[in-house]
């Protein structure tokens, strides 16, 4: 199999549109890494509330703390439970709120796992078509550095690799973000440092 990278960071993001975290390794599922966007904020009619239209949502810090999800909400105790973070982040939004749990693939809008590269993030003229992300974190789940000669990450649509345990089919290019969306083709665990391989 031939080497296209090596995964440099991996990325998950609990609640939707907030900050994410760096981990050493994940599982990788039919919904994506495991954890990933499984929670969002909703409004009082259940809609999703997303940093498109509320970017303070951006600021709000989840931790995992013995496997338990926790919110910094700024201006509020830090280490929320669940229980207790709709309050302050109807407080801190200005308007009601709640946060709500979805298994499978959870608030996912386009595909389980996005990928970039660390060459795409030092792409100066990529960056310029990028407008809806900040281009030193462009919220991806897997940060990967390429091989010498591999091209570059958008270019495998269509195509499977394998990553760690599993595999992705990569499935199409973000209209205003770098990198390229993939769904799951066969799960399995992913590691910092693993080999990213065509298929």
């Amino acid at each position: 199999m031939t080497a296209l990278a090596r995964v440099a960071e991996i990325w998950v993001f609990p609640v939707k549109s907030m900050a994410g975290i760096t981990v050493e390794s994940a599982e990788v599922e039919h919904g994506g890494l495991g954890g990933d966007r499984s929670w969002a904020v909703v409004d009082e009619d259940g809609a999703t509330v997303t940093a498109a239209s509320a970017p303070r949502l951006r600021e709000v810090v989840p931790r995992l703390v013995d496997g338990e999800l926790c919110l910094d909400v700024p201006g509020a105790p830090a280490g929320l439970g669940i229980e207790t973070a709709g309050a302050a982040l109807s407080s801190f939004l200005g308007r009601p709120v709640r946060l709500q749990h979805r298994g499978g693939t959870g608030f996912v809008d386009v595909a389980p796992v996005h990928l970039v590269s660390t060459a795409s993030m030092a792409d100066a003229t990529h960056a310029d078509e990028c407008d809806a992300c900040d281009i030193a974190a462009p919220r991806a789940n897997l940060v990967l550095d390429l091989a010498t000669g591999a091209g570059s990450e958008r270019d495998w649509v269509g195509r499977t690799i394998g990553a760690g345990a599993s595999a992705l089919h990569v499935v199409r290019l973000p209209k205003h973000c770098l990198g390229a969306y993939a769904d799951v083709a066969v799960t399995g665990k992913l590691s910092r440092g693993d080999e990213v391989t065509a298929r």
